[in-house]
């Protein structure tokens, strides 16, 4: 059986990104400090598993998912996609948030 190997660090990075946390708030909310988090989490292509738990509940993003093979992957997971909605009323712009899960017999559209 082959097991893909990903950079964790760095997807966890892309969601802290896609979430827009700061650095500083991604890092008082897991209980480090701001200056140890590249190195400690971006950087690493593993992390502890109690470690990427709390993450994955501080992100509220399941990060276990991208672990296994493609065919579990595919079998047992959602798929998640989020997309920006920018309404515009005369000066005043306003983004909305949403993201869309899809699983085996249905589609969720979560407002965040």
């Amino acid at each position: 059986m082959k097991i893909k190997r990903v950079n964790i660090g760095k997807i966890i990075e892309e969601v802290v990104k896609e979430k827009r946390i700061s650095v500083a708030a991604f890092a008082k909310s897991i209980n480090m400090q701001r200056q140890n988090i590249k190195k400690t989490i971006f950087e690493k292509n593993s992390l502890d598993t109690d470690l990427l738990i709390q993450i994955s509940e501080v992100l509220d993003h399941y990060f276990f998912q991208y672990y296994g093979t493609d065919e579990e992957r595919n079998k047992n997971y959602y798929n998640e996609v989020r997309g920006i909605l920018s309404i515009e009323f005369g000066k005043e712009k306003k983004d909305q948030v949403f993201k869309f899960i899809f699983g085996e017999n249905n589609v969720e559209i979560l407002n965040k």
